[in-house]
């Protein structure tokens, strides 16, 4: 639609590791505001390095990635603008609700609406009932809800998650798929979003 941003534009990048045993042909594709593109392929197929690429985590052999507002992108600038979840989500410790405080106030929130914002955001991802668990006490797929809900806070333009259902029963899949496309289309916050998957 007319007011769609685009995010990312991906032309023909490609990645071959030294050990030479794969390579990511080249790929071009575009993300506006609102998208959720799923890239669906088997394990081993390059799922994770094309996401790590779009990410700016893994450099490039060929090609170019232009960032929205972006014109001299670094890794720092583009950790701004994209956040990454990948599939084994780094450990963290206390509380999930002291860590969501903690990355609101990075993003500059204080307050009183750090708290609402963060009490927000735990109903919406259905945490709250999990807020003062400890990480070992946590599902993981509860932990891939908590990261979303960390990242969101620092309000990115573009959320790629690495295979965010493959710890999920059926249910919770179709929750996270219903929360991402309504993420996505927020009125507050638009963001474009990729996630990877083995399943269509």
């Amino acid at each position: 639609t007319h007011n769609q941003r685009l995010l990312l534009n991906a032309e023909h990048i490609s990645k071959t590791y030294s050990t030479g045993n794969f390579s990511l042909k080249p790929i071009s594709l575009k993300i506006h505001s609102g998208d959720v593109l799923g890239v669906v392929g088997q394990n081993g197929h390059g799922k994770t390095t094309l996401l790590r690429c779009l990410a700016g985590q893994l450099a490039l052999d060929n090609g170019e990635l232009k960032y929205d507002g972006l014109n001299h992108p670094d890794y720092y600038s583009i950790k701004q603008h994209v956040s990454f979840i990948p599939q084994r989500i780094p450990r963290w410790y206390g509380h999930p609700k002291d860590n969501l405080h903690l990355a609101a106030s990075i993003a500059g929130v204080k307050g009183e609406t750090n708290r609402l914002m963060v009490d927000f955001m735990l109903e919406r991802l259905n945490l709250s009932a999990f807020a003062h668990l400890t990480w070992d006490q946590i599902s993981s797929g509860y932990r891939t809800r908590f990261e979303i809900a960390r990242v969101l806070l620092q309000k990115p333009k573009l959320l790629i998650l690495d295979e965010p259902l493959a710890n999920l029963d059926i249910n919770a899949q179709q929750t996270i798929l219903t929360d991402l496309r309504y993420m996505a289309k927020s009125a507050h916050n638009p963001m474009g979003i990729v996630l990877s998957s083995q399943q269509l």
